[in-house]
C-alpha cells in the first residue's frame, strides 16, 4: 500500500503541475466565472486542477495510513 500511495501522490503532483502549465486562467466577462483557456482557444472549466489536488490529497492520506497502521501477524 505504501508504494501505491507514493505513486498516487506523485501522479497527483504531476497532474497539478501539468494543469497549471497547460491551462491559463482567464475570467469570462459574460458569466464572471473563473474559466480556463485551453491551448486551442476553447473555454473549459477548472476541473482538471481540482482532480490533481484531489489525487495528491488521496495519495497523502493513503501514505499516512500506511505509516500508522499496525501490522497483524
Amino acid at each position: 500500500m505504501k508504494r501505491t500511495s507514493i505513486f498516487i501522490l506523485i501522479a497527483g503532483i504531476a497532474i497539478t503541475i501539468f494543469c497549471l502549465i497547460y491551462f491559463s486562467p482567464r475570467v469570462n466577462a459574460v458569466d464572471s466565472d473563473p474559466m480556463t483557456v485551453s491551448p486551442g482557444g476553447g473555454m473549459v472549466a477548472e476541473w482538471p486542477i481540482f482532480i490533481g489536488i484531489l489525487t495528491t490529497f488521496v495519495g497523502a492520506v493513503f501514505f499516512y495510513i500506511s505509516l500508522t497502521e499496525k501490522k497483524v501477524k
